[in-house]
C-alpha cells in the first residue's frame, strides 16, 4: 500500500483493543469497479467473549451512507445490518462498540501489478489481484458485508500499528462469526472435491468398521520378534506393466485384495479425474504461507470459499487427514503423482507436497485447539515446525506464530518491523532470548552450518528457509532445562559446558535430500540407494562383527524409536521449570454446535507399542532389501515385480520415520565405533559432543586459525573454538557415567 493513500485512509485507532472492519459495498458480479469502507470495533466489547460486557448489539437493518461526492451528493447507499445497542438509556439507539464480522484467510498476492478499489467509492487503494478476485467473490449483490482483512484493516506503513494489532491477532480470528478461507478453484474442481471429500470418509468408516470387527486393528497385529539377520523371501509376483494403470491395480490383479488399506473400500483409482483435482487444491500457496497456519488453528466456524460456494471445512480436514493414516501409499499416490495437465512440473508436485504436509500439520492442530484441555506449546516448539512456510518478510516466520503459542505474551514485547532490525539480528535477538529462558538445547536442535563461508552465527537457527525438517530433532529437545549455556553481549559467540565423545572416522557418501516424484506418486528409489550404500559403509568400517550387533544399531539410528536414548532426568514439559508463560491448559475455544474431536490414530502414551511395530518394519524392510537383489537379476523388459509384504503397517510405520530421520542426514561411524546418522555436511574429523543437562549428540568442528582465542579454562587449557555443523544421533547402548567430570567450556 502507498504511503499517501495510507495517510488518506486511516485514522488512529481510539484504543489498544480496537481494530478496522471493511465495510464491503454491494455489487453484480459483472461490475469490476469495488468501493468499500472502513469502521472500528472493539474487542473488549464483545459479550460472548467478555461476559461482564455490555450485551451484544442487536443486528439492526441500516443504510449506509458514503462520502459526499464534489456535488455534495452521496456517491452510494447501501444497507447493511450493524450491531445496534438497546440496553442503554441512550435517546437513541447507538452503534454497538462491538461489531460482529467475518474475518478473510487469503493469500495475499504480489502487488507489483495490482488491481484498485475505492474508499466510498472515490480514494484508489491498490491490492493484490488474489485479493481483489475474493472481494469481487464475497461482496453481496444488495447488501454490505463486514469483514477483516489484515492488508487493508491494519495501515501496513505504520509500524506502531502493525506491532499492537499483532497482539490481537489471535483474538481476531476467534471473535468472528466466521472465518472464510479463501481456496479458489474452477466449477469442475469444485464438483469434484465436494464428491471425493464424502467418498473418503465413507471409505474411512468402513475401513475402520472393517477392522474393528475382524480384529485386524494395529494393536492386535502380530509382529515379529526373531532375529534381525534372520531374512526371509517375500512372495514375489511378476505383472504386465501397463503405463494407464496405477501400480495398485497391477498388486491388486497379482495378490488380491487383503483389505489391509482404505483403497479397498470404495476410494477412486489414482488416475481418477477427482484426484487431479485434489491435487490442484493443495498445491494453492494457501497452504504454504506461515500466517494461514494461525488462521485455520483458531478460526471461529472455519469455511472454505472456492470461488463461488462455500462448505465447513470440518470434512476436508479429516479426509486428509484419514488418507495420511489408513492410505498404502501414506497419501503421496494421490498428493504427489502428476496431474492431466501440461501445467504439471516438478515444482508444482514439490508445492503439493509441501502443502500437504502443512495441511497435516495445520488440520490436526486446529483439532486439538477445539479440544478442551489441550495445552499450547512454547514458540520455539512452534518454530521448529515452521520451515516448510513461506513468509515475504522472514522475521513473520516468528511473528506469525505468537498467537498459536503459550508464551507468544513475553515474545510480542521483542516485535519490531522496523528496517534497522535485519532478519539475522531479528533471528540472533530471539535465540538468545530462548536461550536465556533454558530453551537453548531447542535452539540447537534447530540450528547447524550451511558452508564453511556462512558468517551467520551457526548456533542461530536459518527459521527463513530450514534445509531440513527438524521437527523431530526439536522434540528430542522438549522438556529439557539448558542452565549452562549463555550468549555474549555481541550476540555473536555461544558459550555451553559440555563433552567432546568422539570423532567421525567414515561417513556416506550419498546423502538423501529429496525424493523423487513419478507418475505414480514419491518414489523411494533415492532412498534405498542411500540406505544400501550406507550399510556396505557401516559393515566395512566394523572390525569382524556379529551381523546381528551391527544391524541392532542401524534400525535404532534409522528408525530412532521412542524411548531411546532418553534422559532419565529430563522433566516433563507440562511441570518442568522451563518458561510457561501463559500456559492455557483450559484452552477450549470451540465453534458454535462443536463438540470435542478426536484424531483418529492419536495416542500420547504409544511409546511402548512403537518399538515393536518399527522393529518388525525394520525386518520387513530388510527383506524387501533382500528381494530387490533378485528382482534386479532376473528383471525383464515390460514386467515388474510386486512383493507382498508378510507385515505391511509395520513396514509402513517404519518407512514413515526412516524417511523422516535421513532426509538431509548421512550415515557415519566414529572411531569409538559408534554408528550414527549426522548432519549432511559433516566431514571426517568433526566431533561429536553432548552439552551439559541432556544426552543428544551434536557434530562440532573446530574452527582452524581464529582470529579469537578462546578463555583459558579453570586448568589454564585454551579453549577450542568450534562451529556447530547440526544435531545427530548416535546408538549409545550402554550408558555413560561420569562425564560431568569432564565438562569443559564450548565455545561456537
Amino acid at each position: 500500500m502507498m504511503a499517501e493513500s495510507a495517510n488518506q485512509i486511516y485514522d488512529p485507532l481510539p484504543n489498544a483493543t480496537s481494530i478496522r472492519i471493511l465495510v464491503l459495498a454491494p455489487g453484480d458480479p459483472e461490475d469490476s469497479e469495488i468501493s468499500f469502507g472502513l469502521m472500528t470495533s472493539d474487542l473488549d466489547w464483545d459479550h460472548a467473549t467478555f461476559p461482564d460486557s455490555t450485551p451484544r448489539g442487536i443486528p439492526f437493518p441500516s443504510v449506509i451512507t458514503s462520502e459526499p461526492a464534489d456535488d455534495g451528493e452521496p456517491q452510494s447507499q447501501f444497507p447493511l445490518y450493524l450491531d445496534l445497542d438497546f440496553e442503554t438509556n441512550a435517546p437513541e439507539r447507538r452503534v454497538h462498540p462491538f461489531q460482529r464480522y467475518e474475518a478473510l484467510s487469503y493469500v495475499w498476492g504480489d502487488l507489483s501489478d495490482p488491481e484498485y478499489i475505492f474508499l466510498d467509492g472515490g480514494v484508489p487503494l491498490p491490492v493484490t489481484k488474489n485479493l481483489y478476485a475474493a472481494l469481487r467473490s464475497l461482496r453481496l449483490r444488495n447488501a454490505g458485508r463486514k469483514l477483516w482483512i489484515d492488508a487493508l484493516c491494519i495501515n501496513q506503513n505504520d509500524y506502531a500499528e502493525k506491532k499492537v494489532q499483532l497482539c490481537l491477532m489471535r483474538r481476531v480470528y476467534q471473535q468472528a462469526e466466521k472465518v472464510i478461507a479463501y481456496l479458489p478453484l474452477s466449477g469442475s474442481d469444485q464438483k469434484n472435491i465436494n464428491e471425493l471429500v464424502p467418498m473418503i470418509m465413507r471409505a474411512s468408516m468402513s475401513y475402520k468398521e472393517y477392522q474393528d470387527s475382524t480384529e485386524k486393528a494395529e494393536s492386535s497385529i502380530e509382529l515379529y520378534t526373531g532375529p534381525l539377520n534372520s531374512i526371509s523371501d517375500p512372495e514375489t509376483k511378476k505383472v504386465t506393466v501397463n503405463e494407464n494403470e496405477p501400480l495398485s491395480v497391477a498388486f491388486g490383479q497379482a495378490f488380491g485384495d487383503n483389505k489391509q488399506y482404505l483403497e479397498s473400500f470404495g476410494l477412486p483409482r489414482e488416475d481418477s479425474p477427482l484426484w487431479d483435482s485434489w491435487r490442484r487444491l493443495f498445491s494453492s500457496p494457501y497452504f504454504r504461507r506461515i500466517w494461514i497456519w494461525q488462521e485455520v488453528t483458531l478460526g471461529n466456524n472455519l469455511h472454505i470459499w472456492f470461488g463461488n460456494g462455500e462448505g465447513d471445512a470440518q470434512p476436508l480436514m479429516f479426509a486428509h487427514h484419514f488418507l495420511d493414516l489408513y492410505s498404502a501409499s501414506m497419501n503421496s499416490s494421490y498428493n504427489a503423482a502428476w496431474c492431466d495437465s501440461d501445467d504439471d512440473t516438478q515444482e508444482t508436485l514439490k508445492d503439493r507436497l509441501i502443502g500437504s504436509a502443512n495441511a497435516i500439520t495445520m488440520f490436526r492442530e486446529r483439532i486439538l485447539t477445539m479440544n478442551a484441555g489441550h495445552s499450547r506449546r512454547r514458540l520455539i516448539e512452534r518454530l521448529a515446525a515452521a520451515g516448510t512456510f513461506d513468509a515475504t518478510d522472514p522475521r513473520d516466520k516468528i511473528y506469525a506464530l505468537l498467537g498459536l503459542v503459550s508464551d507468544g505474551e513475553f515474545f510480542t514485547q521483542h516485535v519490531s518491523y522496523a528496517p534497522t532490525d535485519s532478519v539475522e539480528r531479528t533471528y540472533a535477538r530471539f535465540s538468545k532470548l530462548f536461550i536465556d529462558r533454558g530453551e537453548g538445547i531447542e535452539v540447537l536442535l534447530q540450528s547447524g552450518l550451511r558452508s564453511d563461508e556462512d558468517e551467520w552465527p551457526s548456533w542461530v537457527p536459518h527459521w527463513d528457509s530450514l534445509e531440513r525438517p527438524v521437527e523431530r530433532d526439536a522434540a528430542r529437545g522438549r522438556g529439557i532445562k539448558s542452565v549452562h549455556m549463555q550468549v555474549d553481549e555481541s550476540s555473536q559467540t555461544l558459550h555451553a559446558s559440555g563433552i567432546i565423545l568422539d570423532d567421525i572416522e567414515v561417513t556416506n557418501d550419498m546423502v538423501l535430500e529429496a525424493l523423487q516424484v513419478t507418475l505414480n506418486g514419491v518414489s523411494i528409489t533415492r532412498f534405498i540407494r542411500t540406505i544400501t550404500r550406507g550399510f556396505g559403509m557401516v559393515f566395512g568400517a566394523f572390525s569382524p562383527r556379529d551381523p546381528e550387533e551391527i544391524l541392532e544399531q542401524l534400525f535404532h539410528v534409522l528408525a530412532q524409536p521412542s524411548g531411546r536414548n532418553k534422559n532419565p532426568n529430563r522433566q516433563d514439559p507440562t511441570t518442568s521449570s522451563l518458561p510457561q508463560d501463559d500456559v492455557d491448559t483450559s484452552d477450549s475455544h470451540t465453534e458454535t454446535g462443536s463438540s470435542q474431536i478426536a484424531l483418529p490414530g492419536d495416542c500420547n502414551n504409544e511409546d511402548d507399542k512403537e518399538a515393536p511395530a518399527l522393529r518388525t518394519g525394520f525386518h520387513e524392510f530388510l527383506n524387501f532389501l533382500t528381494s530387490l537383489k533378485d528382482q534386479i537379476s532376473n528383471a525383464e523388459e515390460g514386467v515388474t515385480q510386486i512383493s507382498q509384504r508378510k507385515y505391511p503397517i509395520g513396514y509402513q510405520t517404519f518407512m514413515k520415520k526412516a524417511l523422516a530421520n535421513t532426509s538431509h542426514r548421512r550415515l557415519c561411524v566414529t572411531k569409538g565405533e559408534r554408528v550414527g546418522m549426522a548432519p549432511k555436511r559433516a566431514k571426517v574429523g568433526d566431533r561429536v559432543a553432548v552439552f551439559e543437562g541432556c544426552d543428544i549428540h551434536f557434530v562440532l568442528r573446530r574452527v582452524e586459525n581464529s582470529p579469537r582465542e578462546g578463555p583459558d579454562d579453570e586448568e589454564g587449557n585454551k579453549n577450542l573454538i568450534y562451529k556447530l555443523v547440526g544435531p545427530a544421533f548416535f546408538y549409545t547402548p550402554d550408558s555413560e557415567e561420569g562425564l560431568s567430570k569432564s565438562f569443559q567450556n564450548i565455545i561456537i
